[in-house]
């Protein structure tokens, strides 16, 4: 279907996708699973899946709706989902990971889409910096809060061999506390009230029943709300996850993130989420990830990590290393890991809470995760032991 077909001034999804293989097609009101979940608001949408906001009417509680496309190829996200869940409470990390409540299928002019019931969470940390920080960084204190909870996340994950494969602040949420105590006035208080825009055809034909009549806007959620005096993120969407003992040949990491071994077809473990995790704190304590810069190429991202990485390119990868060097650009403006975070940190346009000192202590962690050998990386427990991350 050509994207021209039809045509909303809500800024959403692409409506191109509401197709056989694509979207499912919901509106405000909804219900699903024989009535059970009454879908209120929207919270987002990505190539594979939209997401909403719905009732449990059984429950009488809010709970999130992943629904997948219908052509998604067959993932391991539904088993590790009800794995996490299942596994001991014990470890402080399983709270802050997003757990699944209920699975179903709906089949629709689309075709057949999963449907993952979840706990529902807020904006990512990704859209809460870019909307709500001036300076686009979290504030010091709020940066350390959120990478000592990811890193415990990611160790309940390890102790488990499982592996997350898509750490970064855009899978990294806010939680919204006592949203379950609010009637649902209050609760559309707490998201902000939908906003929806008509679809409709240039042509003026009517719209194919594949195509829903209106478009919701994502709920921006309330900042006051969002930015509490403790609040707290979990790690979602397991979409790359993967058990060690069932790793995948590659993973769809962002490329600035992305873990050298994915890069050189090497084979993986959940340890490719600690040179993601080593991004990650660097985001989280800069505003942006290590490696981003406009058009981004594999080239030019090893040539980058090799000046970060504190230990050598390991031999089995330097034929393809070779073979990648013919497309690097001429230029070098090549730093330190610590040179780079400080010259980030320290921009004169930003206000800056952490001292040197600080900056240096962030350096030093991030480099014990940022090693091309996976097995020289620093583990998530290891990390979460430092005395800097522990120190208020």
């Amino acid at each position: 279907m050509p994207a021209q077909t039809y045509k909303c001034d809500i800024d959403a999804e692409p409506l191109h996708r509401y197709q056989p293989g694509g979207y499912h097609p919901l509106g405000l009101g909804d219900v699903l699973k024989d009535g059970r979940y009454k879908i209120l608001h929207k919270l987002g949408w990505g190539s594979y899946s939209t997401t909403w906001a719905a009732k449990d009417q059984s429950e009488d509680q809010y709970i999130a709706i992943k629904v997948s496309v219908s052509d998604i190829e067959h993932t391991h996200e539904l088993e590790i989902l009800r794995a996490i869940s299942a596994l001991p409470r014990r470890h402080p990390g399983w709270s802050y990971l997003n757990h699944i409540l209920d699975h179903f299928t709906v089949v629709g002019p689309n075709g057949a889409h999963d449907c993952f019931v979840l706990e529902l969470v807020g904006p990512s940390v990704a859209d809460v910096v870019a909307s709500h920080y001036r300076d686009n960084r979290l504030p010091a204190k709020l940066a350390k809060v959120f990478a000592n909870q990811a890193l415990q996340g990611l160790d309940f994950l390890a102790s488990h061999d499982i592996g997350h494969g898509d750490l970064h602040t855009r899978n990294l949420a806010i939680t919204i506390p006592d949203l379950n105590s609010l009637d649902e006035r209050h609760f559309f208080d707490r998201l902000g009230e939908p906003q929806t825009g008509p679809v409709s055809r240039p042509d003026g034909k009517p719209l194919a029943r594949n195509v829903p009549s209106h478009v919701v806007r994502p709920a921006p959620f309330r900042k006051r709300d969002i930015l509490l005096s403790s609040p707290s993120v979990k790690i979602i969407d397991f979409g790359e996850a993967f058990f060690n003992n069932n790793a995948p040949n590659t993973l769809h990491t962002p490329l600035p993130i992305r873990a050298p071994e994915v890069i050189f077809g090497d084979v993986l473990d959940h340890r490719v989420d600690l040179w993601s995790a080593g991004c990650l704190l660097f985001e989280l304590v800069t505003g942006q990830p290590p490696f981003d810069i406009i058009m981004l190429t594999l080239p030019v991202l090893v040539q980058q990590m090799m000046g970060f990485a504190t230990d050598g390119l390991p031999s089995r990868w330097r034929d393809k290393w070779q073979a990648m060097q013919k497309d690097l650009p001429d230029e070098d403006h090549s730093y330190t890991l610590q040179e780079w975070l400080a010259e980030v940190y320290f921009d004169d346009d930003k206000h800056a809470e952490f001292t040197r000192e600080d900056i240096v202590s962030v350096g030093k962690l991030i480099e014990s995760m940022l090693k091309f050998e996976p097995s020289l990386r620093a583990a998530a427990s290891d990390t979460l032991a430092d005395a800097w991350l522990n120190r208020g």
